[in-house]
């Protein structure tokens, strides 16, 4: 499915020293997958932090929002 970045995602990722290669695994590959009404938050553990992206599915492509990476994993991935 192809991937559109918003103008807002392509700049969060830069100011964020985010790779898009990161960005699409998380995406086709997450850890864990979160629905909020037609909103997904793919989350993928990245060494000691969970990268984070906020992506909409249209029919035929995936929009990102934006992208985020977090120390506190806890809040993504219980320990039980």
């Amino acid at each position: 499915m192809k991937i559109i970045y918003t103008i807002h995602a392509l700049k969060r990722i830069k100011e964020r020293n985010i790779n898009r290669s990161d960005v699409e695994a998380c995406v086709q590959r997450p850890d864990k997958l979160i629905y909020e009404n037609k909103i997904r938050k793919a989350i993928r553990k990245i060494g000691n932090k969970a990268l984070v992206v906020v992506y909409r599915e249209e029919e035929k492509c995936i929009i990102i929002i934006t992208a985020y990476a977090t120390s506190k994993i806890e809040k993504y991935f219980s320990l039980t």
